[in-house]
């Protein structure tokens, strides 16, 4: 049971969405298009490695931190104190941050980058000043953690750089380059939405430890308005850069129409008129699903944008 509770402390179901939209992003992007590139496969998969190891220490700390809040919003859902010992997971928490800063300076230095060990540092330093002094503050929590999920895209940019282009082949690279930034964009708006809601859904609990969430300070109203604000940005992103990317008549508009488009617009509506924790709970898994699909996405793009190429 222990081996359970862990993997679900660490948020499994999370950190197989990131390695899935980084693994997706590699193969059909960087090197779906032939791009010879700084890193190799196994250089790639030592680069996923850290990211994974890194966040699933973010979230072990956050409910460290959390434990009287947790008791409070999802008293059933908690872990730390109950399943697993207070002490065992500050020792995973080491554990993971540890292994996962030095796979990074691994693969920093492999690629003849050591500068580039200061991100994972970086990183991990700031999931713990988040999660211990800015979670309660009005919206910088939010922004932070949607950051991160939208730097864990762009880290392939950085990491994984083209070397030996021609001109062409650096056109090319600098759409796929500009298609890349979009998906990070979207996953910073989506995953900034799905805090609001959850803040939105939490507010019992955080109200009781004296946070300063935006429901808290300004009333869930005014939060749901601002989610439903930012959606409809989403929303506008999406309609633009679909036209921008991909022809109508294409089984890529036609996705991103039904499994992204569609299921956003459903969520403004419900959002809309959300009263309940459980109605929060379920946009805030709603908005789950609706990156999944956004990440599900990429070989259709990709494969789309070959054939604009050839």
């Amino acid at each position: 049971m222990k081996f359970v509770a862990f993997f679900n402390l660490i948020r499994w179901k999370n950190l197989l969405l990131i390695a899935l939209m980084q693994i997706l992003i590699e193969f059909y992007f960087l090197n779906g298009f032939d791009f010879q590139t700084l890193l190799s496969d196994s250089s790639f998969y030592l680069l996923v490695f850290p990211t994974i190891t890194i966040t699933a220490s973010g979230y072990i700390i956050n409910d460290i931190i959390d434990l009287k809040i947790d008791a409070i919003n999802k008293p059933s859902k908690v872990i730390v104190g109950n399943k697993i010992s207070i002490l065992n997971a500050k020792k995973c928490y080491i554990l993971l941050t540890s292994i996962g800063i030095l796979a990074g300076i691994y693969v920093s230095f492999k690629i003849g980058k050591p500068f580039l060990s200061l991100l994972f540092i970086g990183v991990s330093s700031l999931l713990f000043i988040y999660s211990k002094f800015l979670k309660g503050k009005v919206l910088i929590g939010n922004i932070i953690v949607s950051l991160l999920l939208a730097f864990s895209i762009l880290i392939l940019l950085i990491f994984d750089i083209p070397i030996e282009m021609n001109s062409k082949q650096w056109d090319i690279y600098l759409k796929i380059k500009f298609t890349i930034v979009i998906y990070a964009v979207f996953a910073f708006l989506l995953n900034f939405t799905r805090e609001i809601i959850k803040d939105i859904e939490d507010v019992d609990g955080d109200y009781s430890e004296c946070l300063k969430t935006l429901p808290i300070v300004f009333g869930r109203k005014v939060a749901r308005n601002f989610a439903i604000f930012i959606s409809v940005i989403s929303i506008y992103l999406l309609i633009f850069t679909t036209a921008s990317l991909i022809e109508i008549k294409t089984i890529g508009f036609l996705y991103i129409f039904v499994f992204v488009f569609s299921p956003l617009l459903y969520f403004i509506v419900r959002l809309w008129n959300a009263k309940t924790k459980k109605q929060y709970s379920f946009l805030s898994n709603l908005l789950k699903i609706i990156i999944l699909f956004g990440i599900l996405s990429i070989p259709i793009i990709s494969n789309l944008l070959k054939n604009a190429f050839n």
